[in-house]
């Protein structure tokens, strides 16, 4: 499930974010806060076509489709093991904690794949 909402302009795919009230964006997230979510794509400056000129005008914020949940492709925060774990979360990246009541997992390697260095993108399943 993923919706399109507003984000810090900076954030690219992969970054994990939660509401920030006081900016009223979604920012990075440095704990399991709720909603959160996995940015698809990077952020992009939101626009709407005008009519009476053809053009696109810009809206002065940034937007990106976010996933909420289900299976989504991560940034990690640190090297991730090969069976994978628990997901938590620290500086708008992923790791795994198995001692963590997490909101997630970051799924086990693939077959005949490479063990996943920090800032690599992981496959996770955000519950």
């Amino acid at each position: 499930m993923f919706s399109v909402v507003k984000v810090q302009p900076t954030l690219t795919a992969g970054s994990v974010v939660a509401f920030d009230p006081s900016l009223g964006v979604f920012a990075p997230s440095s704990s399991l806060a709720t909603p959160l979510g996995v940015l698809q794509e990077d952020a992009q400056e939101a626009t709407i076509y005008n009519l009476e000129t053809g053009e696109l005008d810009p809206q002065g914020y940034h937007v990106a489709p976010v996933s909420f949940a289900g299976v989504a492709f991560a940034l990690a925060s640190r090297d991730i093991p090969d069976e994978g774990g628990e997901l938590m979360v620290e500086d708008g990246k992923v790791y795994v904690d198995n001692n963590a009541d997490g909101a997630g997992i970051i799924c086990p390697l693939p077959h005949d794949q490479e063990t996943r260095l920090a800032g690599s993108l992981v496959m996770v399943h955000i519950r």
